[in-house]
């Protein structure tokens, strides 16, 4: 993870970058033609790789796609807080996702969910996930190893804080990877949010998320909040494409 005061963003965005974002996606995505990244159904999306990186401030609440990669999330145990603004998969191009996981507002994304056991040995509990992208079967083979973890460490887990959730992110106004039914929250007793911190300047990293339960998301592609500088321990959303 880079040291505090790191450059938040590159100024452009790799071919690799591109690249590794259709092959995360390869359902859903065919190819990247110059700026243009195009799906499988025909649908053309301008990228923006030729546009400088904004202010965070700007580009979160209105990414582009070429934004939405300008961060890469590094897996592995944290070596140090993240950087200011060093958030990789706060910037969401909404058009983009939109079109992966439906407009929830239209009902676009319930038809496409289905339910999911949250960890069935210890707590049980009943989640909704989508199906797009095999989200809620990579769910739940995480499921069964977090299962399998012991009790000091299911602690952090149970109750799980909600999956889907029609909502926008409060500081951005732009929509939640909830309400695509891809994140999920575990425990919030147990969590941490930047939004919760007393703060004057830059804020004041906190966690107690274990990093055996991280590792079990990030094999399955899932990232964590844990990693932000606007951290959110609680959180975890599939996001293959953000991973160096």
């Amino acid at each position: 993870m880079p040291l505090a005061g790191a450059a938040p963003a590159a100024a452009t965005v790799s071919a690799d970058r591109l690249a590794k974002l259709v092959a995360s996606y390869p359902d859903h995505l065919a190819a990247v033609v110059d700026d243009i990244l195009v799906w499988r159904d025909g649908t053309r999306m301008t990228i923006g790789s030729d546009r400088p990186a904004r202010a965070f401030e700007d580009m979160v609440r209105s990414a582009t796609i070429a934004d939405q990669l300008r961060q890469t999330y590094q897996p592995g145990p944290p070596q140090d807080r993240p950087a200011r603004d060093e958030s990789p998969g706060r910037l969401r191009n909404t058009a983009f996702f939109v079109k992966m996981y439906g407009d929830c507002a239209k009902g676009g994304v319930t038809r496409l969910m289905r339910p999911v056991a949250w960890m069935p040995k210890t707590a049980s509990q009943t989640i909704q996930l989508t199906n797009v992208n095999d989200v809620a079967a990579r769910m739940e083979r995480v499921i069964d190893l977090l299962d399998r973890l012991p009790d000091r460490l299911k602690a952090f887990l149970v109750p799980s804080a909600g999956t889907y959730n029609c909502r926008v992110v409060a500081d951005t106004g732009v929509p939640s990877m909830h309400a695509y039914g891809a994140a999920i929250d575990i425990h919030v007793g147990q969590s941490d949010y930047w939004a919760w911190a007393s703060r004057r300047g830059e804020i004041a990293y906190r966690n107690r998320i274990p990093f055996e339960i991280v590792a079990i998301f990030e094999a399955e592609g899932f990232i964590w909040g844990g990693k932000w500088y606007h951290f959110d321990t609680m959180h975890f959303e599939y996001r293959p494409e953000m991973f160096g």
